[in-house]
């Protein structure tokens, strides 16, 4: 059995005892999302972090990030959804015990929420980084704005996804240095621009405004994303491990980094030699939907992580 079907097992047998103990059932999407989202962020990005230290996520490692991502759907969830106004998601977040739950959902998210913070040592940083989560999330509603600016756009999509990955590295037992903490940031944006890459059918859709569905070039936005790639590729330098190590994780960040060059690829295929991308509105879904089964695609992804490894290596070796 692979990893990630055993993660999903796991984290499926915990998720239904917890809808036993607080007597009800988490909606069939939520239960996906929250197995799904656990399973891949072990193998692919929790473990990579902790391979910087030569060992992999412990079990109880596993139960906080699982936790992690039950707050995390459930909080989307009342946000998306409608479900509590912003003074009530400030409220039920805050983990001071005052907000007082109506159903099955808001307890266990109060449930999730009050175990993680009571591990996390620093409260006071760890608050703040949650205040950030909240903000962004709460600020993502300017998305449906046709107007917002591109710099208010950029600083919402940056955020989103930063912050919430960088909420992730409280969990574990070991600290993490400014460097590293400054990974986990830099990746939550990468992912984030990726997940929206991946979603431009859909948020066209659903009238949500993101930096990949308003590109009108995708060579432009390859360069911006690229320029993502870079930042992190020279914090993961600078971070105070051997070089095999950095190594290592660099081919994993490079790994989850091709899905987004991937996807860039695809819609530079797309314009061609045109100096705009055609309409996106106007495309039909199949044309911007990326296949990750396709074998091409595959190795597409297999490639772009060697070939930026390899020049890492090279680069540290030349700085040597």
């Amino acid at each position: 059995m692979s990893v990630r079907r055993q993660e999903e097992k796991w984290a499926t047998n915990y998720l239904r005892r917890l809808e036993s103990f607080f007597g009800g059932q988490l909606d069939p999407a939520s239960f996906r999302k929250i197995v799904n989202s656990y399973s891949i962020y072990i193998p692919m990005i929790c473990d990579a972090f902790m391979g910087l230290r030569g060992k992999k996520t412990s079990a109880e490692e596993k139960e906080r990030m699982l936790l992690y991502f039950i707050c995390s759907t459930l909080f989307d969830d009342f946000c998306d959804k409608r479900e509590l106004l912003p003074a009530q998601l400030e409220a039920i977040a805050a983990g001071d015990g005052q907000y007082q739950p109506t159903r099955m959902e808001e307890r266990m998210f109060i449930h999730a929420n009050l175990t993680l913070r009571d591990f996390v040592p620093d409260k006071s940083y760890y608050d703040e980084v949650v205040r950030a989560v909240i903000q962004a999330q709460i600020d993502s509603d300017k998305q449906f704005d046709p107007a917002i600016n591109q710099e208010e756009l950029t600083r919402i999509t940056l955020g989103k996804g930063g912050y919430s990955v960088l909420l992730c590295h409280f969990y574990f037992d070991a600290p993490a240095c400014a460097i590293e903490q400054a990974c986990w940031y830099r990746l939550g944006g990468i992912i984030q621009l990726t997940n929206d890459l991946f979603d431009i059918h859909k948020d066209l859709e659903q009238g949500s405004v993101t930096l990949p569905n308003r590109m009108m070039s995708a060579y432009e936005f390859s360069d911006y994303f690229m320029e993502e790639v870079t930042a992190i590729e020279k914090a993961i330098t600078m971070l105070p491990y051997d070089t095999s190590k950095r190594q290592d994780f660099l081919s994993g960040v490079m790994g989850i980094c091709s899905f987004g060059s991937l996807a860039l690829h695809r819609l530079r295929e797309l314009q061609g030699q045109e100096e705009r991308l055609p309409n996106l509105r106007q495309l039909p879904r199949k044309a911007l939907v990326v296949d990750m089964e396709q074998a091409t695609n595959i190795w597409y992804c297999i490639k772009f992580t060697y070939q930026k490894t390899k020049a890492w290596q090279l680069s540290v070796a030349a700085a040597n």
